[in-house]
């Protein structure tokens, strides 16, 4: 066979491959490197959307979370499979639903928790949300097995200390509840959303100075923060602060037009409800109560607004006004004891009673752990409730049931040790039994003038007058007038009290203590 020439052929197809080799080679290579660059163009993106939703998120306002949202939204159209994007975004719209009520939201982040669970993802967002939504939805159990398995896990962030706060809450364990919520705040200290929920914790147990502080934490962290300005405000007002130094706030709050979602709506309608009640105009809060309700039907301020509305107009729908508003956060205090208060103070016993047997009902079998690691019933420790009951027992004239309540105030040795220890001791008075009676004012009302209950030591004065020791009734009856007065007491009714004491000391003969006991007074009643 005629091999001539094979050779040359060889080479030449030799070298023509390996220029097409090359060729290919380059052109993939160069494919490759333009991926890559491009890749990392794209990671470049995603993350740069991510870090700005997480920034959004943390302001806190609707407005923000919807910025937010439509960063990650930008971000899904460049990496559909971020698992951590999808967790964030399913805890956005667990606070949009949880914290502000918007329609549809709890949808939405039942959809985006699903694929952030699908996808893996073991951030923060992902368990917290799952655990806010399972709380939200009232599936408490299936929420405490999960915290529990992720506790068992090593799990810990703010977001799951504040799901473990909720839920202690939703169980009534509220001492425990109050620990996380201040934990969880602590943790995560430049996100209002945390010391946001602290504070509505400690509004709903009636703690308003803590409360305000709580939500001066959260505007500091963002001191535009619409949920915590309004709630502050609210909380303000229900602890009787004149309502003109919140004025400006409530004013400005209202013009924030599309920023305000339904419960801002709601809670900035139940604030100006309150301003008219300080003011004497149960008939101007009412339909603005009816307005929260119709932004908000499960703003439960609103119902309890509504409720202290009726009883300011001694309407007999209070009562069941009230009941509504415990029936909707049966664990929140303030609604049952300061509306068996309010009920008891128009006179209705029996609708105040009721509202402290839905009360006890509610914490009846909560347990909760003493500084000694033993379990006790939480209505032991609960000195409050104690204290509102015997004063109900003592308005409807039972008072050995009134006694044995305000017993069992003193054996839980809460902070209202004091106040446990006033109302037992001017119900002895009452019953004439001086010497108990002294053994606890005593106690409260300290002859050095130190204590700080004006009512403890005019109940003293006059236990004194009654066994006809009136100059020490005097000095007693004096730093009450003085005590009153530091608190902000008004001088025209110290001066009516002066008066009467003074009447007192005439028709008992004692005319010389009078004119005495009006030259020592008369300085406290005079117009500064």
């Amino acid at each position: 066979m005629d091999t001539s020439g094979r050779g040359d052929w060889k080479r030449r197809e030799g070298l023509g491959s390996a220029l097409l080799q090359i060729g290919i080679v380059a052109v993939v290579l160069a494919a490759g490197v333009a991926w890559y660059v491009h890749r990392g163009q794209v990671r470049q993106e995603v993350d740069a959307h991510l870090r700005a939703a997480r920034s959004a998120a943390l302001k806190g306002n609707p407005s923000d979370l919807s910025m937010a949202q439509q960063q990650l939204e930008t971000l899904f159209t460049l990496s559909p499979d971020s698992r951590d994007a999808r967790a964030l975004s399913a805890d956005i719209q667990t606070m949009l639903w949880l914290d502000h009520h918007q329609p549809g939201a709890d949808a939405k982040a039942r959809e985006q928790l699903d694929r952030a669970e699908a996808m893996g993802s073991r951030s923060g967002e992902r368990y917290g949300a799952r655990s806010l939504l399972l709380i939200g939805e009232g599936k408490t159990a299936e929420a405490q097995k999960l915290l529990e398995e992720l506790k068992a896990q090593g799990a810990n962030s703010p977001k799951l200390t504040l799901a473990q706060a909720r839920l202690l809450q939703k169980q009534g364990r509220l001492s425990e509840a109050r620990q996380a919520f201040a934990r969880a705040a602590e943790g995560a200290w430049k996100d209002p959303r945390f010391s946001t929920a602290y504070g509505e914790a400690l509004l709903d147990e009636g703690l308003f100075p803590q409360a305000v502080e709580a939500f001066s934490r959260a505007t500091s962290a963002n001191p535009d923060h619409l949920l915590a300005k309004v709630t502050s405000v609210l909380a303000q007002l229900y602890s009787g602060r004149n309502p003109d130094s919140v004025k400006a706030t409530l004013e400005e709050l209202g013009t924030r037009g599309k920023e305000l979602t339904p419960a801002l709506q709601a809670r900035i309608a139940v604030a100006r409800a309150e301003m008219a009640l300080a003011k004497g105009a149960p008939d101007e809060a009412l339909p603005l109560t009816d307005a929260a309700l119709k932004a908000s039907p499960d703003e439960h301020y609103a119902l309890f607004t509504r409720a202290r509305a009726l009883a300011a107009k001694q309407a007999p729908e209070a009562r069941a006004a009230f009941e509504a508003a415990v029936a909707k956060h049966p664990t929140a205090p303030l609604l049952a004891l300061d509306g068996a208060r309010l009920l008891q103070a128009q006179g209705d016993g029996a609708g105040a009673l009721a509202l402290l047997e839905a009360y006890e009902k509610t914490f009846r079998e909560v347990k909760v752990t003493t500084s000694d690691g033993k379990s006790v019933a939480a209505l032991d420790k609960d000195d409050r409730y104690w204290l509102s009951r015997g004063g109900v027992m003592e308005q409807a004239g039972r008072q050995d049931d009134a006694l044995a309540a305000y017993d069992k105030a003193l054996a839980a040795r809460g902070v209202g040790l004091a106040r446990a220890q006033y109302a037992k001791g001017a119900l002895l008075l009452a019953r004439k039994d001086f010497e108990g009676a002294r053994t606890l004012l005593s106690a409260v009302a300290p002859d050095t003038g130190a204590g700080s209950m004006p009512e403890a030591y005019a109940a003293l004065g006059e236990l004194l007058f009654a066994q006809g020791d009136f100059a020490a009734g005097c000095q007693q009856h004096y730093f009450a007038l003085v005590r009153a007065r530091a608190q902000g007491t008004p001088p025209a009714l110290i001066a009516t009290r002066a008066d009467d004491i003074k009447k007192r000391l005439e028709t008992s003969g004692q005319p010389a203590m009078a004119k005495a006991w009006l030259t020592e007074a008369g300085p406290l009643f005079q117009q500064q």
